[in-house]
């Protein structure tokens, strides 16, 4: 029975102790300082850097700090120790004395005409009324902030700024201004090399970008986090990073890279004993899970996700993993852990909802069972003074009162449980429903895929190949007959249709390959202008056949990071492309122009050229036709949807610049190598 109190007192103790070495070691340094400016500039900076983890002591020493600089006069100082106490009646969601302060700090600065002090309270202000709801008086302090930081050259304010005034947008949901301010905080953290601030604002853009649904934008932001992170390194954010990538590839449908960024995730959240965090990834890797249709893994995690959060009160955590699990017991058809489920998940709703009218409800209820009390004693006063029969019929009265209302109880129960049993019906039919229509979608794409494929494999495989069974027939003929003209041109026709068939079994398998997602991405440093000269050496004998000149214009070597197989398979479709749509004698230029980040590589040629209305069906695989080539060469398309998927794998873009009649010019973009490279399958620095 003393362990309790005596661990209390134990705990006090050491409260007490360390609030005393703080206090020793402030006053020991002041006893050091001969002069009231130098205590000052101590305190200010001590208060500064402790009011987070000392708020106490740090609140003390604040009003000290204002004791000392009023009796010099000194308004500058004393306005930078009120925004400290401001602070720490933010920290306490104390606003309306946090609120007072900084009007106290602005007005303290204005005396001695500080104009930075005056905006860096403005910008401590903002923060203010943001967190109360006051969207223009926030917009108005941050925009001041920033004409001063911008009129002054703060750069680093100017930064703070912009993430303010795009934090204010994103709360208005006005998101593309929100983008615009984002951006160009992160542009100026950037080029001051502010590490940290650069994280803050590339997930500020993320954020943004993943309530537009532009989860693959959102992504690349993401990502560039984890280059950030290598930097400055910090496992908290490290773990927040993987987890918003996992959540962009859950949106996306990759569910196997959800798992992985989510796991990764768990993993540094579990070192860092962060519980609240903990069960947000649960439930991301149970989403993954049900997505993936395997129910026992997805209920496993979500499971974990509800103890945790009971655990720890978290009522926003009980929510989210009571849903999930109410999800995949509806679709395993189990009512009874339904229902069950249902019920908390209701109670926890509610509860979410109703946490603060649940406590004045509780003393309403309090308040009218005490005066409901009082009235039954008044009542019963009043009673024991009138005759039996007054009395036994106010009873009769209660008694049929009482049972009318048991029955108007039971017959609540009874039709809300049979509103709940219809609506979860309801809602599992609207999510079988859902998935249905989902699965018909899937199905009608993959219809579409296998007829273009057998249309492929039925004619743009079966010609070639006629073909060749054509000529192997002819060739002992002209042999025996001694025609060796027709011989040499009927090889140069056989050398034809082996390339195309060659060309397309390429192409399908890598196709093949990348939609079942077993072709490995292996990024390497790759030498730009060996790799473009290699292939247009391939095409020279081709070109040849239909006299077309094919030139090579690049100003320097570049050093470029991509998969070399997927590389030489976007640069060899394009060529062949441009030979099959260019007529005899044109010319086709292959170029590249490096620049800061990422190289842009182009094949223009001087063919027909491509209707507008026509090149954004380019990179669709469907049933249409595709147009046949100068010399009646037939095409499936199945080429440039490859080269498509190929530049987005190794992080580029690609597009097409076409006029009819004059030519075509593909371009695609590939990252320039930077912080790593692999050579030999082996990762070094660069």
């Amino acid at each position: 029975m003393l362990k309790l109190p005596l661990f209390i007192c134990f705990l006090f103790l050491q409260m007490y102790t360390a609030s005393a070495q703080i206090i020793e070691f402030v006053e020991n340094k002041l006893d050091t300082l001969t002069d009231d400016q130098s205590k000052i500039e101590f305190l200010n900076d001590w208060t500064g850097k402790n009011y987070r983890k000392s708020p106490k002591e740090a609140l003390f020493y604040a009003e000290k700090t204002i004791q000392l600089a009023n009796a010099t006069n000194n308004y500058s100082d004393a306005g930078q120790a009120l925004i400290r106490i401001g602070l720490i009646h933010y920290r306490k969601a104390d606003y309306n004395n946090a609120l007072s302060y900084y009007s106290k700090a602005i007005d303290q600065f204005s005396q001695s005409q500080d104009s930075l002090g005056i905006n860096q309270t403005y910008l401590n202000r903002g923060n203010i009324y943001l967190n109360r709801n006051e969207y223009t008086q926030a917009f108005k302090d941050f925009l001041s902030c920033y004409k001063y930081s911008l009129k002054y050259k703060n750069y680093q304010l100017a930064a703070l700024s912009l993430n303010s005034l795009g934090l204010v947008k994103k709360h208005l949901k006005d998101y593309n201004k929100a983008l615009e301010y984002y951006r160009r905080a992160a542009q100026i953290f950037k080029e001051k090399d502010l590490i940290l601030s650069l994280y803050s604002s590339n997930t500020n853009i993320a954020n943004i970008l993943s309530i537009q649904n532009k989860f693959s934008e959102a992504l690349t932001y993401y990502k560039k986090n984890l280059d950030v992170l290598k930097q400055k390194s910090s496992k908290y954010r490290l773990a927040q990073t993987y987890h918003n990538i996992g959540a962009c590839f859950l949106e996306m449908k990759q569910y196997q890279l959800a798992l992985q960024y989510q796991k990764q995730s768990l993993q540094l959240k579990k070192e860092l004993g962060n519980k609240n965090s903990i069960l947000i990834s649960l439930n991301g890797i149970s989403q993954a899970y049900y997505m993936l249709n395997e129910f026992e893994k997805s209920l496993q995690y979500s499971k974990r996700a509800f103890q945790l959060a009971s655990e720890t009160g978290n009522l926003e955590g009980q929510q989210s993993s009571s849903r999930e699990i109410l999800k995949t017991f509806s679709y395993l058809n189990q009512p009874d852990s339904v229902i069950y489920y249902f019920d908390t998940y209701k109670a926890v709703t509610d509860s979410l909802l109703n946490k603060e009218n649940l406590q004045q409800i509780a003393n309403l209820q309090t308040k009218y069972e005490t005066e409901k009390k009082v009235a039954h004693i008044t009542a019963l006063e009043k009673e024991n003074k009138t005759n039996l029969k007054q009395r036994n019929g106010l009873l009769i009265f209660l008694i049929l009162l009482l049972a009318y209302a048991v029955f108007i109880i039971q017959s609540f129960y009874k039709n809300k449980k049979i509103n709940k049993l219809l609506q979860i019906q309801k809602s599992r039919i609207e999510w079988h429903k859902h998935l249905l229509d989902a699965r018909n979608q899937d199905l009608q794409i993959s219809n579409q895929t296998k007829n273009k494929l057998f249309q492929i494999i039925s004619h743009d495989l079966r010609s070639p190949l006629a073909s060749v069974s054509g000529i192997s027939k002819l060739i002992p003929l002209f042999i025996e007959q001694g025609r060796f003209k027709l011989l040499n041109e009927t090889s140069k026709d056989l050398e034809e249709s082996i390339r195309r068939v060659l060309n397309l079994t390429d192409n399908l398998l890598a196709w093949s390959l990348n939609q079942s997602g077993k072709l490995p991405y292996r990024p390497v440093s790759i030498s730009l202008k060996n790799i473009l000269m290699a292939n247009m050496e391939t095409y020279q004998s081709v070109a040849k056949q239909k006299n077309i000149h094919l030139q090579l214009i690049i100003d320097e070597d570049c050093a470029i990071l991509a998969d070399r197989h997927m590389l030489e398979t976007v640069i060899r479709n394009l060529i062949n492309n441009a030979i099959k749509f260019t007529a005899e004698g044109g010319i086709i230029i292959l170029g590249a122009k490096c620049k800061e980040k990422i190289t842009e590589i182009w094949v223009k040629d001087s063919g027909v050229g491509i209707d507008t209305d026509k090149i954004s069906q380019l990179f669709v695989l469907n049933d249409g036709k595709s147009s046949a080539g100068t010399r009646g060469e037939s095409g499936n398309g199945l080429g440039l949807i490859l080269c498509r998927d190929f530049v987005h794998q190794n992080n580029g873009k690609l597009w097409v610049d076409s006029t009819v009649g004059v030519g075509s010019t593909f371009r695609f973009t590939i990252p320039n190598t930077e912080q790593v490279c692999k050579k030999e399958d082996v990762l070094t620095s660069c």
